[in-house]
């Protein structure tokens, strides 16, 4: 990880991409204090659909409402 103070840091704005691919992660120090580390964002994975989740569980025997009847029956309500 490299150190570098904020005037250094404006001189190396303008190759703050290579920079971070070179080094994987700066620290900002200012008056000799650590104040900012920076690092590069990376891509996340894309997720899977939720298609992909429903078809894993696979269909409900019983649709909602009949099973919302059967609670209310069961606690006689």
């Amino acid at each position: 990880m490299q150190t570098i103070n904020v005037r250094e840091l404006r001189n190396t704005i303008p190759h703050l991409r290579e920079t971070l691919e070179r080094e994987h992660e700066l620290l900002l120090v200012s008056n000799g204090e650590p104040i900012a580390r920076i690092l590069p964002i990376t891509k996340r994975p894309k997720l899977q659909s939720l298609k992909w989740l429903r078809d894993q569980m696979g269909g409900m025997q019983t649709d909602s409402t009949a099973m919302i009847r059967e609670e209310r029956d069961r606690r006689g309500t």
